[in-house]
């Protein structure tokens, strides 16, 4: 092999691979890591909080006042998420669900 085919794998074999890890990374830790935030929101938590709260763990925040709304992680690309049931600008209950 030439010096040029071996520096054309490392500049898009090596990313390739990163990449890879970091999908299958955050697919096999994703179930996880959203059932335990899931579990920090409790009822009674304002839909302006529960946006702060989206905000720092990196979850798509809710997007209307009442109702179901889903705030899913962008890493798993929404196939792990929160249910949050919202009822009068407040939190009712929340709960884990998967897009399995």
């Amino acid at each position: 092999m030439n010096a040029m085919v071996k520096g054309l794998g490392l500049v898009f074999g090596v990313p390739l691979l990163f990449g890879i890890a970091y999908y299958s990374y955050a697919m096999a830790t994703g179930e996880k890591r959203m059932k335990e935030v899931c579990g920090q929101i409790k009822p009674g938590v304002t839909v302006a909080q529960l946006k702060e709260f989206a905000e720092v763990y990196g979850i798509t925040p809710p997007y209307q006042e009442t109702g179901v709304t889903f705030m899913d992680e962008s890493r798993t690309y929404g196939r792990f998420a929160c249910k949050v049931v919202l009822e009068a600008g407040a939190v009712k209950s929340s709960e884990f669900a998967s897009a399995d």
